[in-house]
């Protein structure tokens, strides 16, 4: 109170009003799984909930549509044939309940942990990443090669369809620059090498080689001329007149003809006799003389003397040699035998446009914001000026945008007029864009006036390019050394009408020439005179090959080419040189669409039936054959039934591997054949042995003895498929199960063999499939696994050999084992993973233990293994929140059942399929589970947490927390219309209803039954908490410990104001008084009976004072539920009844 000094008012105001807030009702933390970038429930963004920035956050919300906004729609999979897949482990169970249960409440807390369930969906093949923003794609699958065979015979053409070699393996030497090898395709076949960027077209001969379309080696595969007569003889002495050349015969076979024509050494003609048909064939290669003189590819045949001809049946006359043509489909070749120049049998014609199955090169371009890829139009033209002229033909490039393309046919340009002829082949050009620039890296260059070279540009509205000019470089002074100056005067003065030159002026390179063609277009230029161009630093070396782009630029000139093979600027050597703005595209080719290696960290669940099995010999494990030579040559055998044989029919010896596929939920269930097994028979009740064959269960628990099998990651490659050869990096391509069973090799993670007996196998579970990997990257590097050669160094499971080489990725069982040495697989690996981050996330999250997350209910809906984790996090909170806890799906019906899970009878170490492990006061276990539907109307299996969460809201909203949420007015479940179990052979749901007898034994055990009451529908039945079985306390009920919750909550709230109060008796005296006020309340809300609270100075000593310490001490006599109503019923005999009270 402030003091006065002169009259008046000092008006002071001091709150003792405290009063307990009110509860926040019931409030749960769902903590849940589901998929990643999920879309929300209006389908129109990506949930925030679902996002990884966002995992392990947790939210707030307050209705349905807060939650599917946030979280989307719960998942629920569905087979092919849309029937719900039920106790599947990628359903959404957790955002189902906390969906169920915001239909009557307004707040609960919601956790997703993160795992990305979609991850976890089964695929065969290996998952890969999104492409990167802006690859290109050379659609395989949708475009067409328009390849058209004549036959001269039937005057027709003929649609073929080549095979796309898109394997470097399927290639001479293993490189994209090599052909075909001969075991792919057949004669006659065609064949497009797209592993390289130029593309080339093969024809497969009858020599059974592959030749490229248009070469002189395909030419010799198509007879020009063939005889009509197989059989008979000539006369020797006779002779035939070929291109001006004589040939004349010394036998009487057409053998002869043949060896004389090709003895007469004429240009670009051979002969032969076909093997099949006997008939004579003459060849021309394409460089042919019809006249002895000049190039035209064809032969002209005449008799010399004698009848060499009528007894051949060959026919004199001019005639062309097979012809590659390549043009769009109006220009349609004229070959038949009525036009000028008739061709032959197998001529092409390669068609350039796309109408009447032309060719058609599909290229797509993909884009991160849409994640799609989109087709960019790909022409095919002859040249790039070509392609510019088509393309723009009024801007002369300056119309085309940047990303333009098109496909060059012919890529060599040759003209067909020469010794070096079209072929075929195609590459695809990307346009860059602007002027188009070269710089020169040459500063001040230097130059012999006088010197001189060609130059050519392409205009607008010209299909062709210009004129070529000469430019001479010459000093303006009569000296007879020229500078740069004088070089880009020379240019700009010879008349050019899009090409200028000018000097570098600042940076690096200032004083350098740069030379520009301003509308974007194409400049050709060489030599002609000395080295002008060389000195002004345009030269071969520092351009690169046409239709190539070398990665390292250090000396190479951006937009500086070597002109094609076939440009005819330059006859006398490649030393001319091309300026141009398209630039080889960089694409991949493919059937399907691209993708990048997975990222790290990448979750695969692998649903192949097949294991890489490993056997260890007394020093190693090594490949199945190389220690069981004469076991089965494709491995283990997968059936649902005992193999009776090998699976190439042979007969079953020792060793033969069998896994039997009827029983998945405990994949893999491995067999070991044995001849000589013990069998236990018996016979009128004697029993006895025989030494039999049959099939021996391996204990997959034996990590010990010869007979048993060790699961680790052992190898994904083959001896041969280990190594990075061409340094793309990733994982590589997985060795064949059939290839590793006679292979050695391991990666060195591992197992050591030191550690193991002979005969022990080794289930590698790298390679092997139906369980959960995960992708890490830069796993196998001399990082981890440094030098080689030394103990201990590099590989020390392949003789310490480096890894320098190897793959450097790894898929690494994720689906760890179990503690008995056992696999997690089949849908137990994904509840592995699952079950794993799940732990991770509440062991660790701290946002779940803060105070202002007020909830006080808690579940992991279909996961009991969470239950000692959420017990713990409840004991991080002081104990303010109840733990509802699961049964396992697939928990049978039967007293013994329920009995042997609750007391772990199996001894389990964790809560889970096997058993129930923890006991907890705040933890309550129901069963079994319900079926409801979900929110698109399927009917779906949910766990017993669903249900319950709803009933204890249900509870709440017409009682109190520490009425029991159960029996027919509190317990009734509005959100299931059937209860029972998943069987755990069908995978069936079997309805069940509870009986007392079941629930007698459930009442034992602790367990709260769900169960169906005529009139009253399904309803939960238990109020029990599963205590220890030693503990006898009022909190074995759920209503108490529910109480005790609550009282933990409120005292806090009801204590906190006091901190930091004078620690007298007015205080202690409030305290109690506020305590006593708030339990009075209870009193008459039916939670207590009675209570009493000490806070004076027999309990607030003055040693405890000193340490600023305040005890209230509190005892209560919590209300009990009714759970056993006796009814004595007794008989009296008439008129007794009346009497008993006289």
């Amino acid at each position: 109170m402030p003091t006065l000094t002169s009259p008046g008012v000092a008006v002071s105001v001091i709150d003792e009003s405290f009063y307990v807030p009110s509860d926040a009702g019931t409030t749960p933390l769902f903590i849940v799984a589901s998929a990643q970038d999920k879309k929300s429930g209006s389908g129109e963004t990506t949930a925030p909930g679902t996002t990884t920035a966002n995992a392990n956050k947790v939210y707030l919300l307050t209705s349905q549509r807060d939650l599917t906004e946030t979280f989307g729609d719960p998942t629920f999979y569905t087979d092919a044939s849309s029937n719900p897949l039920q106790g599947y482990e990628l359903n959404e169970y957790g955002l189902q309940a906390a969906y169920s249960f915001l239909g009557i409440a307004n707040r609960a807390y919601v956790m997703r942990a993160n795992v990305n369930l979609s991850q976890l969906t089964g695929s065969a093949n290996a998952p890969t990443s999104a492409p990167t923003d802006g690859t290109y794609w050379f659609d395989l699958a949708t475009s067409k090669i328009g390849i058209f065979e004549w036959s001269a015979t039937n005057q027709q053409f003929t649609t073929k369809t080549p095979t796309l070699i898109t394997s470097t393996g399927d290639l001479v030497g293993g490189l994209s620059t090599g052909a075909p090898k001969t075991s792919v395709g057949s004669v006659g076949d065609y064949a497009v090498n797209t592993t390289h960027a130029s593309n080339k077209i093969y024809f497969k001969n009858d020599g059974n080689s592959w030749v490229q379309l248009g070469s002189n080696a395909w030419s010799i595969s198509h007879p020009t001329i063939i005889g009509t007569k197989s059989t008979g003889a000539v006369t020797s002495g006779h002779s035939i007149v070929i291109n001006g050349t004589t040939v004349t015969t010394n036998s009487t076979t057409f053998a002869n003809v043949a060896e004389r024509i090709n003895a007469a050494s004429i240009t670009g003609v051979t002969a032969a006799v076909d093997a099949n048909t006997g008939f004579i064939e003459i060849y021309s290669n394409g460089t042919s003389k019809s006249d002895g003189s000049t190039l035209d590819g064809k032969i002209t045949l005449a008799n010399g003397s004698g009848s060499i001809l009528t007894d051949t049946g060959l026919t004199a006359g001019t005639y062309a040699a097979p012809q590659f043509y390549q043009a769009g489909h109006t220009l349609r070749p004229e070959w038949k035998s009525a036009d000028t120049t008739p061709r032959p049998n197998g001529s092409v014609w390669f068609k350039t446009t796309t109408p009447n199955n032309g060719t058609s090169i599909v290229a797509k371009l993909y884009s991160s914001a849409t994640s799609l890829f989109s087709t960019v139009s790909s022409p095919l033209y002859s040249t790039h000026h070509n392609a510019i002229y088509n393309l723009d033909p009024a801007g002369g490039g300056s119309g085309l945008t940047v990303g333009q393309l098109y496909t060059q046919f012919n890529i060599t340009e040759n003209s067909g007029l020469d010794t070096t002829p079209n072929v075929g082949d195609f590459q695809i050009f990307r346009y860059e864009g602007g002027t188009t620039v070269a710089q020169s890296k040459t500063i001040f260059p230097t130059f012999t006036s006088g010197e001189q070279f060609k130059m050519q540009e392409s205009t607008a509205s010209s299909l062709t390019l210009s004129t070529e000019k000469t430019v001479t470089v010459t000093n303006g002074d009569g000296s007879t050394i020229a500078d740069n100056e004088d070089f880009v005067s020379a240019i700009n003065g010879a008349g050019f009408t899009n090409v200028e030159a000018s000097i570098v002026s600042s940076g690096q390179y200032r004083g350098a020439v740069q030379i520009t063609h301003k509308l974007g277009g194409e400049i050709r230029m060489v030599d002609s005179l000395g080295t002008p161009l060389a000195d002004a630093g345009f030269t071969s070396g520092n351009a690169d090959a046409y239709g190539d782009y070398a990665t390292t630029r250090t000396n190479k000139i951006d937009n500086l080419y070597q002109v094609p093979t076939g440009e005819t600027l330059d006859s006398t050597a490649n030393n001319a040189l091309l300026i141009s703005n398209w630039k080889r595209l960089s694409y991949v080719a493919s059937t399907t669409a691209p993708t990048n290696e997975p990222a790290n960290g990448t979750l695969w669940y692998d649903t192949n039936l097949e294991a890489d099995i490993l056997a260890h010999d007394g020093t190693s494990f090594k490949g199945y054959l190389n220690v069981y030579a004469s076991t089965d040559p494709n491995g283990p055998q997968f059936s649902a039934t005992e193999p009776t044989t090998q699976s190439d029919g042979t007969a079953l010896v020792d060793n033969d591997l069998w896994v039997d596929t009827s029983d998945l939920e405990n994949y893999p269930k491995l067999y070991r054949y044995n001849t000589t097994s013990t069998v236990k028979n018996s016979v009128s009740g004697i029993s006895y042995s025989t030494n039999q064959p049959a099939w021996e269960l391996v204990d997959n628990t034996d990590q010990t003895t010869e007979s048993g099998v060790v699961f680790a990651d052992a190898r994904f490659h083959t001896t041969n498929g280990k190594t990075d050869s061409a340094t793309t990096g990733g994982v590589g391509t997985a060795g064949s199960i059939k290839d590793l069973l006679s292979d050695n090799f391991v990666d060195p993670d591992s197992p050591d063999p030191a550690l193991y007996p002979k005969g022990m196998l080794l289930y590698n579970t790298r390679r092997s499939g139906y369980n959960v990997k995960e992708y890490k990257n830069s796993y196998i590097t001399t990082a981890a696994y440094p030098g080689s050669g030394s103990t201990g160094l590099g590989n020390t499971r392949q003789s310490n050999e480096s890894v320098a080489t190897y793959f450097p990725d790894r898929w690494v069982n994720r689906s760890a084992n179990e503690l008995d040495g056992s696999p997690n697989m089949g849908r137990k690996a994904q509840r592995k993973v699952i079950i794993e981050q799940l732990k991770a996330e509440v062991n660790t999250n701290q946002a779940i233990r803060e105070d202002q997350r007020g909830f006080n209910v808690m579940a992991a809906p279909g996961y009991p293994e969470l239950i000692a984790n959420m017990l713990n996090l409840n004991a991080d909170r002081n104990y303010t929140a109840f733990v509802v806890g699961d049964t396992p799906f697939r928990l049978g019906s039967t007293a013994t059942e329920l009995s042997n899970w609750s007391n772990n009878n199996a001894g389990a170490v964790d809560n889970g399929d096997k058993g129930l492990v923890s006991s907890d006061e705040y933890l309550g276990v129901f069963y079994p589970s319900g079926r409801t539907s979900d929110n698109s109307g399927k009917s779906i299996i949910v766990p017993p947490s669903h249900m319950i969460m709803r009933v204890l809201a249900n509870n709440d909203n017409v009682a109190f927390p520490w009425f029991a949420p159960a029996g027919t007015r509190r317990g009734v479940v509005d959100n299931a219309t059937a209860v029972g179990y998943i069987d755990s052979t069908s995978g069936e749901f079997e309805t069940i209803s509870v009986n007392e007898g079941l629930r007698d034994a459930m009442h034992t055990a602790k367990i709260n039954p769900i169960t169906f009451f005529a009139g009253a529908g399904i309803v939960n039945y238990g109020n029990l908490t599963k205590v220890a079985p030693t503990m006898t306390s009022a909190l074995d009920r759920i209503n108490v410990s529910r109480l005790t919750v609550y009282l933990r909550t409120q005292l806090n709230k009801i204590g906190k104001p006091f901190i930091f109060e004078p620690n007298d008796e007015l205080t202690r005296n409030e305290i109690k008084q506020a305590v006593e006020s708030f339990l009075l309340e209870l009193v008459g809300q039916r939670a207590l009976y009675d209570f009493l609270v000490v806070c004076d100075t027999t309990n607030n000593t003055p040693t405890r004072i000193d340490r600023n310490e305040l005890y209230v001490d509190i005892a209560i006599e919590p209300v009990k539920s009714v759970e056993f109503i006796y009814i004595p019923l007794r008989l009296k005999n008439t008129g007794e009844i009346s009497q008993l009270g006289s």
